[in-house]
């Protein structure tokens, strides 16, 4: 893999269950091999190994929501070490940059707590709801 990447910069990339990064990196140990199928999870892993290698600043793009439910869950979880956390949201003109963090804490540690048992019932690809109840009436709940 060639490219140029800043100095203060590091960029990890995934391909199947192979894990690239650049500048090389010696430990990918938090990363490979990489068996998640979903991209949404595997965002996760991704942020919380650069966290474990010492960035507090994280910025992940995306158009799934999903990532976003994942994302301000693990802002909460992870708060102790992770000064901020953005997402950018959307394509083209109708890309917005947002806070995880600041969803995280206006949520309250509690319900960004419970964002990922969430996810896992009704957010990913395998479940899509409780039985007959939307999302939006199960978080309600």
């Amino acid at each position: 893999m060639q490219l140029v990447v800043k100095e203060s910069k590091q960029l990890v990339v995934t391909d199947k269950k192979q894990v690239l990064t650049v500048p090389p990196r010696k430990d990918t140990a938090n990363l490979a091999p990489c068996n998640h199928e979903e991209a949404d999870t595997r965002m996760r892993v991704h942020a919380a190994d650069a966290l474990e290698c010492g960035h507090r600043r994280i910025l992940i793009r995306t158009v799934d929501t999903d990532v976003v439910i994942l994302a301000v869950a693990l802002a909460n979880e992870r708060s102790e070490v992770l000064d901020e956390l953005w997402f950018t949201f959307g394509t083209g003109k109708n890309r917005r940059y947002i806070a995880a963090h600041q969803i995280a804490k206006a949520l309250g540690p509690e319900k960004s707590r419970a964002l990922a048992v969430f996810h896992a019932i009704t957010g990913c690809d395998t479940v899509s709801a409780f039985a007959g109840h939307s999302k939006k009436a199960a978080w309600a709940t």
